[in-house]
């Protein structure tokens, strides 16, 4: 097949992209097929149609990251042009890609998640004032649209919560605040609505925030974990609710926290990152499974 594969993006995300776009070229033409990379640097929708039309694609496969990648625009467009394009769809993208609105959907069909709060960007200065929400340290306070943990702050007491305040906020305008689960993080890995497998994650520093997962050791990656089997089996179950619940296809990778007793959900991701040190290679190969494979 001949496979134009999209990078970069004009997302905060833009390097990671380049990463997996490599990744993911190199390891499409193992496979036999011709592949054309395509770099979308800036919002232009005339530069990107004109280079699809050119590169003549059988099928595109999206590596961008972050808005514009995997909210669903690039996906209306992909679906516009009428060519086959890997993962989810404009639905399911979009649901996704907006941690509230996704934690909402799968909360209604029984995945556990984190007790929290969203709250408009302009709030974060009133967290924990008089008339302001109210959170017991430790707690979380994230962006409800962004990845690769850009924009995550852990708050685990007043001068953290100040620092976090006296920052200009530029990671949109939606805003989660959560409480901190203390304890293990796991990924899933689900292909086509069955599990493949699952990794945890040890990182280098307190949570698993951008370093920890693109340093080269920035954290280590258990795949031949230990974990209680009604836990994993919990996991696994809630892994695949997502999935369905937000209309996934392809590949998706579900994040977990686990306390010692429950497993909390932590966010959906549609466009799972293809680095070097990124998690669903490390799943595909400890399970036997050629990464190629499951590029759809």
């Amino acid at each position: 097949m001949r496979i134009t594969v999209l990078k970069g993006g004009w997302s905060p995300e833009r390097e990671v992209s380049l990463e997996s776009s490599a990744f993911v070229s190199s390891e499409l033409r193992k496979l036999g097929h011709e592949v054309y990379e395509l770099d979308i640097p800036t919002k232009n929708l005339r530069h990107l149609t004109d280079q699809l039309y050119d590169s003549s694609p059988d099928f595109i496969f999206n590596a961008l990251h972050g808005f514009g990648g995997e909210d669903g625009i690039i996906q209306g467009v992909l679906e516009v042009f009428g060519v086959p394009y890997n993962s989810t769809g404009v639905l399911g993208s979009a649901i996704a890609f907006h941690k509230s609105v996704c934690k909402k959907i799968v909360a209604s069909c029984g995945v556990n998640v984190i007790a929290g709060f969203d709250i408009p960007a302009e709030e974060i200065r009133d967290i924990n004032n008089p008339g302001g929400i109210r959170m017991e340290y430790p707690f979380v306070v994230k962006p409800a649209e962004n990845g690769s943990s850009i924009g995550v702050f852990l708050i685990s007491n007043l001068a953290d919560l100040t620092n976090l305040k006296s920052l200009e906020w530029s990671f949109g305008s939606d805003v989660i605040i959560e409480r901190y689960i203390e304890g293990r993080e796991f990924s899933v890995l689900v292909v086509d609505g069955k599990v493949i497998g699952a990794v945890e994650i040890v990182p280098k520093n307190q949570f698993y925030d951008y370093n920890s997962k693109y340093d080269k050791n920035g954290s280590v990656h258990l795949c031949d974990f230990e974990l209680e089997e009604e836990l994993r089996k919990r996991m696994y179950e809630m892994a695949v609710k997502a999935f369905n619940a937000c209309h996934c296809r392809g590949i998706s990778r579900a994040d977990f926290k686990c306390d010692g007793a429950d497993i909390y959900f932590l966010e959906l991701n549609t466009q799972p990152g293809m680095t070097e040190v990124s998690l669903v290679p490390d799943i595909a190969k400890f399970n036997h499974i050629e990464i190629g494979l499951i590029l759809k």
